[in-house]
């Protein structure tokens, strides 16, 4: 004679259904706690030289998760790449594109980058603003954004110092040739900061000159807590009149000034620029 399921197991079985059921539409709700929230935020600028040009991006993810994937997409210039490195959240990002007539070099530390540069002498006027496309990938949800990018002149060289990790007294100098004729060198610096009260600033000098190359860039590094030292990895020595971290009012309104001489045929050209430190401190960067 056959039984049939008895009755404390049937109803057993049907509460572990019930169970089962409630569980996974419970999972298929998203959790407030995987909720994306935040928002992206990115400077784009331009620097129009002399048949060189320099496209400069720091952004910062805003999100309060990592960015996964970030493509940058520019109509005016075709420029279309993508970071493919995690930026944590809260960190900053740094990108730059350096194009000559017939070169083209990106720089992006601690990051990896693909796509096309695009062609940067499609920027033709200064004081524009054109578009810029973003798209993020974070927790596998998308986020498009749409940024401006502001154009202006250069001279003869663009400097971008960085601070990148604020454990570390380090100050990073990209140094870019505006012209893709004649050359320039770098015969000492100064660092001052423009504090709303207090204007300090500390004069160093070099052993011998930095040459700043007409293609690709020049890139060295001074510990800005000591009076002197040697610029990696150019290997050359200097001084300086004052510790810049202990002589200087503040770091936030740091400005770096170089001194530097372009010579091309004839012509001699002596000029002092200045340019705003960026401070962008980079969980995946190291320097």
């Amino acid at each position: 004679m056959r039984r049939g399921i008895p009755a404390y197991m049937l109803g057993g079985l049907i509460i572990l259904v019930g169970f089962i059921a409630s569980l996974t539409l419970i999972l298929s709700i998203p959790s407030p706690l995987t909720t994306v929230t935040g928002y992206l935020n990115l400077t784009a600028n331009a620097y129009l030289g002399f048949g060189n040009n320099l496209l400069v991006i720091i952004g910062t993810n805003n999100f309060n998760f990592p960015i996964k994937e970030l493509n940058i997409y520019i109509p005016r210039t075709g420029t279309n790449i993508t970071i493919g490195s995690s930026i944590p959240s809260g960190s900053y990002f740094l990108v730059m594109i350096y194009q000559e007539p017939n070169n083209t070099v990106i720089i992006a530390p601690g990051l990896s980058i693909t796509g096309s540069p695009g062609n940067l002498a499609n920027l033709t006027k200064s004081g524009v603003a054109y578009s810029l496309n973003t798209t993020a990938m974070v927790y596998d949800v998308v986020k498009n954004s749409v940024f401006q990018l502001t154009t202006q002149d250069s001279g003869i060289i663009y400097a971008v110092p960085v601070i990148t990790n604020l454990s570390k007294p380090i100050l990073g100098i990209y140094v870019f040739q505006m012209a893709p004729m004649g050359s320039a060198e770098v015969m000492g610096f100064n660092l001052i900061s423009l504090g709303q009260q207090v204007i300090g600033e500390v004069k160093c000098n070099v052993s011998e000159p930095i040459p700043v190359l007409p293609s690709g860039l020049t890139y060295f590094v001074i510990n800005i807590s000591s009076i002197n030292g040697t610029l990696t990895p150019l290997g050359i020595w200097y001084t300086c009149n004052a510790t810049p971290t202990s002589s200087l009012p503040s770091l936030l309104y740091l400005n770096l000034a170089l001194k530097y001489v372009y010579t091309y045929n004839s012509i001699v050209i002596n000029r002092e620029d200045w340019f705003s430190v960026y401070i962008v401190p980079m969980q995946m960067s190291n320097t």
